[in-house]
């Protein structure tokens, strides 16, 4: 049996099939891909408790372990396993904590924030409206042509009329579809409570046996591997946590400063809801390249509708941060995490954020910044076989602006 698994044919044979059998579900998801697309959302309704547990614990990995590591030295125990564990638990209780501060944090400045902002839109729409009336008869009365006022007077009224017969008909004609809507939402957010409470109980099985799983599967992978594929294997697997875990940790930290310039500057220039509009743009901040200005055109819009001139100010202030966070904070703090030029930044965040949405921007960068770091190191290593210069310098060529590359290059 043994000859027989080291024949040339029977290697062959493998291939073969498991060409064969690679292509067949290559078929049966291109011609039946919703049905596909059902199953991974299935799968992932059943593992996404998991999947919370394990963001968690790589987020708090590092205040894991710094905890672990400055605790263990100060526990005086000649039996150092036990130090060792009591150790681990104080990390995984200052872990927890540093949790649940942070979302309780959040939660706690959010909500009122947000009532607040929600009951002073509604309790401002009437006035922003007889606002709107008033501006309209100051410029009616400034034309010359009684037709051009009325019509302008007019398109006002009816812009009116239809919000007030939309929040008087649909609005509360439909109570009935919206408290379903609430209803399934309730629902949902209940699973979605129970899965993260379960995430939360795997992310402290991680965290304290997160070793153990790498001893596995580090045996399982040099059981199963030559030691090349297998040292290649682990560099891939070193240079992607880092590569993940720099530029994760490192927006966030910078996202964080950012939140609280942003949440200083609104308090000193007496912008409203500074507490909600700096979460926003602190969180839609973790997005390159992109990040302030989604956060800052909802904002800008609930700002608006307190006041317009404030919303410029608003607006302003973002530009100023946002100069500010990517000349400055931002490089200082993530360096050269991804290595990719701003083109391929731009480029990651679309074509990653058409595919997988919200996630995909965020994790598009860091995912891309790895593609093209094996793409490059495989081409390089071409070159080097091939005995040609591998500097990206030697093959520009400036021939058609009349101009010798040594010189500009």
């Amino acid at each position: 049996m043994k000859h027989l698994r080291q024949s040339r044919y029977f290697k062959l044979a493998v291939t073969l099939f498991l060409t064969g059998a690679a292509l067949i579900v290559f078929y049966r998801i291109a011609t039946d891909f919703t049905g596909f697309r059902d199953i991974l959302y299935t799968v992932e309704s059943i593992i996404s408790p998991f999947i919370y547990g394990f963001v968690m614990a790589y987020l708090l990995c590092p205040v894991y372990n710094l905890t672990v590591r400055k605790t263990y030295r100060h526990i005086h125990l000649k039996n150092r396993k036990r130090a060792f564990s009591i150790s681990k638990l104080i990390a995984t209780v200052v872990s927890l904590l540093v949790l649940f501060g942070v979302v309780g944090g959040l939660i706690a400045l959010l909500i009122p924030e947000l009532i607040s902002s929600i009951t002073g839109i509604i309790q401002t729409l009437p006035d922003r409206f007889d606002a709107l009336t008033a501006w309209a008869e100051d410029v009616a009365s400034g034309f010359n042509s009684p037709a051009a006022a009325d019509a302008l007077d007019s398109i006002v009224r009816n812009i009116e009329d239809g919000v007030l017969n939309w929040v008087q008909s649909d609005l509360m004609g439909r109570i009935g579809t919206y408290m379903e809507t609430i209803s399934t939402g309730v629902i949902i957010t209940l699973k979605t409570a129970l899965n993260v409470v379960v995430g939360v109980i795997a992310c402290v099985y991680l965290l304290n046996s997160k070793e153990k799983f790498r001893a596995q599967l580090k045996k399982a992978i040099l059981a199963t591997t030559s030691k090349s594929v297998s040292d290649e294997i682990f560099d891939f697997g070193n240079f992607a946590n880092r590569t993940f875990g720099g530029f994760i940790n490192g927006k966030i930290i910078d996202s964080a400063i950012i939140g609280v310039i942003c949440y200083a500057s609104m308090t000193l220039l007496h912008l409203p809801y500074p507490a909600l509009v700096s979460t926003i743009v602190g969180v839609t901040n973790v997005i390159p390249f992109f990040g302030p200005f989604i956060g800052a055109i909802p904002s800008a819009i609930i700002i608006f509708l307190v006041s317009p001139l404030q919303s410029l100010y608003f607006l302003l202030l973002i530009l100023v941060i946002q100069q500010l966070d990517g000349n400055v904070i931002g490089p200082t703090i993530l360096g050269e995490t991804t290595g990719l030029a701003s083109f391929w930044v731009m480029f990651a965040i679309i074509v990653a954020g058409g595919m997988f949405g919200f996630i995909g921007m965020v994790l598009g960068v860091p995912v891309f910044a790895i593609i093209y770091y094996y793409a490059g190191r495989y081409i390089r290593r071409k070159l080097e076989r091939k005995e040609m210069p591998q500097d990206t310098n030697e093959y520009i060529e400036f021939n058609k602006y009349d101009i010798n590359r040594k010189d500009v290059l």
